[in-house]
């Protein structure tokens, strides 16, 4: 299996930036039949959100505290979504295409396979020559104080 995670952080500066970005590697089997896992994230709570990294415009995807989304994303060949800032954090999968994730430390091209957690920091989105489709986990957060 190949694939990577992204997650997103803050610098010491207060940017957002990719925290961990590194290849998926299975954990090997778990059981009968061939099954690898790997623990992509866990959290022991709810997930908060990054402090600092948030200074574009917040897009308000009104997804309560501690509720749930989960959506599919299609987003045309070359289209951009502008840098902005969630009170939520989303996990993203990479269905098909290629899609660059925009943070203030640069673009990180992700492709089919590849996962990013984004922490609610500022961020944009580009998609790739052919388009991209994310499959979407939101869950609503607490912004930071």
């Amino acid at each position: 299996m190949s694939g990577r995670l992204l997650i997103t952080g803050v610098d010491a500066s207060g940017r957002s930036c990719a925290a961990r970005d590194e290849p998926i590697t299975l954990q090997g089997a778990a059981g009968r039949g061939g099954l690898g896992y790997s623990v992509l994230y866990a959290a022991p709570s709810l997930p908060s959100i990054a402090a600092g990294g948030r200074v574009a415009d917040l897009l308000d995807l009104v997804v309560p505290p501690g509720a749930l989304r989960w959506a599919m994303i299609e987003y045309a060949p070359g289209a951009e979504f502008a840098m902005h800032h969630t009170d939520t954090v989303d996990f993203d999968v990479v269905l098909a295409g290629a899609v660059d994730l925009i943070l203030d430390d640069g673009a990180h091209p992700l492709a089919v396979g590849d996962s990013a957690v984004v922490t609610g920091v500022d961020h944009a989105w580009r998609a790739g020559p052919d388009g991209c489709r994310l499959a979407v986990m939101t869950i609503g957060a607490e912004p930071p104080a």
